[in-house]
């Protein structure tokens, strides 16, 4: 109900203030007021403000008014992010430093997505990187419409999504065929072991690290997570738990085949009392550690992931069938397998 007041400065002239209240059942009444110079306005204003407030949606907006997109990350990564990844939440983090998440939540339209993409690329960003960009924000938006009732349009971002998408602005990484040379190894292998020599109690086994992912195929984070109690020596297997998976998250447990290699790296590994893990050491510090060894070496964009890639190549070469390597390698369909698969002919034992 708008009411309307005519009130008298200090110069003797009057003002019309107009105010406009709504009640809201279980919360307080929504008030909100304007002073104009005269009646007609402000009777002009009201009504048409209680219009826009009788609208679907609208009495919504007005809970998140001035909510901004930054505020938004910040609940999703409280809320719904504990378990991710570093590189998801780093990516979250980098998001809440440009101006983007600044804008109001509910005011977000394409131009403002579109703007952040091109800025990103006219910085020497590129397409593949922006994509993750635009990948969280459709996340985060989805999941404040979902779960926080938040009245944004996601065919803002659709949009945006499609216009980008059409312009080469945004789009997929190119597949990494990536493999160390044994001449990288055995450099990266010699700085493992000068740096194990001048601290031989206090740094991880690095060297063993890298040449059980060579031979298991395992991740960087799977290695740190396989457990005595999940070996059985017996038939050479382990089981690695929560298993990388592009839809469950979690309880994706997974058994896979060892070679002789892998068995050998394992049992030279020293039991800890009261510690189940074979690689008891923490994931980024051996991001970290391999790092600091390309750059020591001068091997140039070896990522430890990598390896990976070496060790399903190497199995194949050893003459494998493709059913044999998911064995091993945990891939669940030739498509995803042979995306880690990059021949060396000259490395192909003939049967």
């Amino acid at each position: 109900m708008a009411t309307i007041r005519k009130r008298q400065r200090k110069d003797g002239s009057f003002s019309y203030q107009a105010q406009v209240r709504i009640a809201r059942r279980g919360l307080p009444d929504f008030s909100e007021t304007r002073t104009f110079p005269k009646k007609a306005m402000a009777q002009e204003w009201a009504k048409r403000r209680e219009l826009e407030l009788a609208s679907p949606g609208a009495m919504l907006s007005l809970k998140w008014r001035g909510v901004t997109l930054g505020d938004a990350m910040e609940r999703y990564l409280h809320e719904f992010a504990q378990g991710a990844g570093r590189s998801k939440r780093a990516t979250i983090e980098q998001l809440r430093r440009f101006p983007i998440s600044r804008v109001v939540v509910t005011e977000l339209t394409s131009e403002t997505i579109i703007e952040h993409a091109v800025m990103r690329r006219d910085s020497g960003i590129k397409p593949s990187t922006i994509n993750q960009d635009i990948v969280w924000l459709g996340i985060i938006l989805k999941t404040a419409a979902a779960a926080w009732k938040v009245p944004v349009d996601l065919n803002e971002m659709e949009s945006a999504r499609l216009l980008l998408r059409s312009k080469g602005v945004i789009g997929k990484s190119s597949s990494r065929d990536r493999r160390p040379t044994e001449e990288e190894i055995e450099r990266i292998r010699a700085y493992f072991r000068r740096s194990q020599k001048i601290r031989p109690t206090a740094i991880i086994p690095m060297e063993d690290i890298m040449d059980f992912a060579i031979a298991s195929s395992r991740r960087q984070e799977e290695i740190t997570r396989l457990l005595w109690s999940d070996l059985d020596s017996q038939v050479m297997t382990c089981w690695v738990r929560d298993a990388k998976h592009p839809r469950q998250k979690w309880g994706n447990h997974k058994r896979f085949k060892l070679n002789n290699e892998a068995m050998e790296i394992i049992n030279r590994q020293p039991r800890i009392q009261n510690e189940d893990r074979i690689f008891p050491y923490n994931s980024q510090s051996i991001s970290t550690r391999w790092r600091a060894a390309t750059a020591a070496t001068g091997v140039e964009d070896l990522r430890f992931h990598d390896l990976r890639h070496e060790a399903t190549s190497r199995l194949f070469e050893a003459g494998y069938e493709i059913v044999e390597v998911q064995q091993f390698t945990l891939h669940e369909s030739w498509d995803v397998l042979k995306r880690y698969t990059h021949l060396r002919p000259e490395n192909l034992q003939l049967r």
